[in-house]
C-alpha cells in the first residue's frame, strides 16, 4: 500500500531507527525473506519514477539493505526496458547477493564511484545510507552525497531517508541528499518531517510493503481527522455553559498577541474571553472582556464559570505573583511565551491540574538548558522535569497527549510567522473550554487545517496568523460537515 502523505489525511504508526530495525528483523526472520522485501520495496520505488516519467536513472548504492534496494530497482526498471546506470560505492567489498547476482544476469553494469564520471540522467536514485547511519560521512561518501542534491536538472529519489538523515531523530549530519521525493519502507520515520528534515526529503510517500501488523507499539502517532475530537456545541449552548477563559497577556505594545489568543479562543468554542492586560489605550475587540492584570481582578473573574487559562503571550516580564496565583490553582493552563519564561526562571513544584507547555525552539533551550537535545529527546525530558503535557512547535510539532507522543507531518514556513503561536495557544484554550477530549493534537491539526486551507485559496503564499484566527470558525463546520 503506497500512498503520498501530503496528500492523505489518515493515522499512521511511527517508529524511530531502533525499533524499525527490530520490526524488519522480525518479519524477515518469521514472516517474509528480505530478498522479497527488498523486491517489494523497489516495485514501489519504481511505481514512482515511472508515473514521474523517468527515462534515464542513475542508481548510487551502499552497502546494507539499502544498497541491495537499489540493486532490485535496478533490475525492475531493466526489465522495464528503462536506461539505468548503477554506481556502488562498496565497488571493492560488494557481496555477491541476490539482487547483485539478478542484475548481473541481466546485464546491468555495476560501476565503482568516480565524480567526474557520473552518467547523465533525468532521475538519480539514493540507496547510500538508509536508518543504519549514525555519523559523519567522508571520502566517496560525503562527495556522493553533497552531488545528490536536487535542482531544476537533477530530480532524486531517496529510498527509505535522504542519505545523511536520522531516521528517528530528523537531525542532519555534516551532509544530506536533498530530494525531490522520499519513498520510506515498512515504517513510518518520523524523523523525515521533524524540524530541518522537511527541506531535505521533498514529496514523502510511504509503502508498509504488505506488513499491516507489525509486533510493536509505535513511538509515535500522526495527528489525523480521525485521531481528534471537536466538540459540537448544543442547540441551546450558550456562554455560560461553554466555559469563560481568561487570557493573562498582551500587555502596552503587545497587545496584539493578548488579542490574537483571545479572539482564537472564542472563535474556537470559548464562552466569554477575559483579557487581563495592563493597556488603556488601545481600541480592544468588543468580544474580549478586559480586566486589570492583578491577583484581586483575576480573582473576581474566577466567579464567572472559569475553567481554563493563557498565560504568556506578549505579557511582558514584570507578572511573576498573578502568573504563580494561576499556577497554583485549578484552572487548565495554557504557558506560552513569557509564561515559558516565568517555569524556566522559578521552577515551581508541579501542578496536580492538567496544563501544557508551547515552547518554540528557543524556548525549549532555555528551559532545558544543557540538557536540550533533538525535539523527540526534549518532550520526554520536559515532561519530566517540569510535569504537564507539551506542544513543541516547529515543523513536525510534536504533541504529548493521553501518555501518548502526536506528530504533525505538516510543515510550511508561513506557519512560522508572527502569532502562530498566539492563535495556537487560543485555539488550545477555546477548544479544551468547550469540551474537548483532545484539545492539543485537535488544536494543532485545526490550526494546520486553517492554514492548507488559506495557502490553497492564495497561490500558497501570504498567510498571516489573523488569517489563521479567521479561518477557525469555517474549519470547525468543515469538520462537522464531513469536508475537513
Amino acid at each position: 500500500m503506497q500512498y503520498e502523505l501530503e496528500t492523505t489525511d489518515v493515522s499512521v504508526d511511527l517508529f524511530g531507527s531502533a525499533k524499525s530495525k527490530l520490526i524488519d528483523k522480525r518479519i524477515t526472520k518469521n514472516r517474509e525473506t528480505p530478498f522479497l522485501l527488498m523486491l517489494r520495496a523497489a516495485t514501489s520505488a519504481k511505481k514512482i519514477l515511472v508515473s514521474r516519467k523517468a527515462r534515464s536513472i542513475t542508481i548510487f548504492i551502499g552497502k546494507g539493505n539499502n544498497g541491495e534496494d537499489g540493486l532490485c530497482l535496478a533490475a525492475l526498471l531493466k526489465i522495464e526496458n528503462i536506461k539505468t546506470h548503477v554506481i556502488d560505492l562498496e565497488y571493492k567489498s560488494r557481496p555477491e547477493s541476490q539482487a547483485y547476482k539478478l542484475c548481473i544476469d541481466l546485464g546491468i553494469m555495476i560501476e565503482r564511484f568516480n565524480i567526474n564520471k557520473i552518467p547523465s540522467s533525468d532521475w538519480y536514485v539514493d540507496g547510500v545510507f538508509g536508518i543504519g547511519l549514525n555519523r559523519d560521512l567522508q571520502g566517496n561518501y560525503l562527495r556522493a552525497i553533497n552531488y545528490l542534491q536536487c535542482s531544476q536538472s537533477k530530480k532524486i529519489l531517496s529510498l527509505d531517508l535522504p542519505s545523511g538523515l536520522d531516521g528517528s531523530k530528523g537531525i542532519i549530519f555534516n551532509s544530506a541528499v536533498k530530494a525531490t521525493a522520499t519513498i520510506t519502507f515498512l515504517t513510518l520515520k518520523p524523523g523525515l518531517f521533524i524540524d530541518k528534515a522537511c527541506d531535505y526529503t521533498g514529496a514523502i510517500y510511504y509503502d508498509n510493503l504488505g506488513m499491516s501488523k507489525l509486533g510493536y507499539k509505535p513511538d509515535m502517532k500522526a495527528i489525523s481527522k480521525e485521531t481528534i475530537h471537536i466538540s459540537d456545541l448544543s442547540r441551546s449552548a450558550h456562554k455560560g455553559e461553554r466555559g469563560s477563559i481568561l487570557c493573562l497577556g498582551g500587555s502596552k505594545s503587545m497587545e496584539g498577541a493578548g488579542i490574537l489568543a483571545g479572539m482564537s479562543a472564542l472563535r474556537s468554542g470559548g464562552g466569554k474571553i477575559f483579557w487581563a492586560s495592563n493597556t488603556d489605550k488601545l481600541q480592544r475587540p468588543p468580544e474580549l472582556i478586559h480586566i486589570d492584570p492583578t491577583i484581586d481582578s483575576i480573582k473576581a473573574a474566577l466567579d464567572k464559570n472559569m475553567s481554563t487559562a493563557i498565560i504568556g503571550p506578549g505579557l511582558g516580564k514584570n507578572f511573576d505573583k498573578e502568573i504563580e496565583f494561576l499556577w497554583n490553582s485549578k484552572l487548565n493552563l495554557v504557558l506560552d511565551a513569557d509564561g515559558l519564561d516565568w517555569l524556566s526562571r522559578k521552577k515551581p513544584k508541579k501542578r496536580a491540574a492538567a496544563w501544557v507547555g508551547t515552547p518554540h525552539i528557543g524556548e525549549m533551550q532555555k528551559l532545558l538548558k544543557d540538557d536540550f537535545s533533538d525535539k523527540w529527546s526534549n518532550i520526554t525530558k520536559l515532561k519530566k522535569h517540569y510535569g504537564g503535557d507539551w506542544i513543541l512547535k516547529g515543523p513536525g510539532t510534536l504533541v504529548s497527549e493521553d501518555s501518548k507522543i502526536w506528530l504533525n507531518l505538516y510543515s510550511n514556513g508561513w506557519l512560522g510567522t508572527a502569532g502562530m503561536g498566539d492563535v495556537l495557544a487560543g485555539i488550545i484554550a477555546g477548544l479544551w473550554a468547550s469540551g474537548s477530549n483532545t484539545p492539543y493534537r485537535s488544536a494543532v491539526y485545526l490550526q494546520t487545517q486553517c492554514a492548507k486551507n488559506f495557502l490553497r485559496l492564495n497561490n500558497g503564499a501570504g498567510l498571516t496568523a489573523s488569517n489563521i484566527s479567521e479561518l477557525i470558525g469555517p474549519c470547525i463546520g468543515h469538520y462537522f460537515q464531513n469536508e475537513l
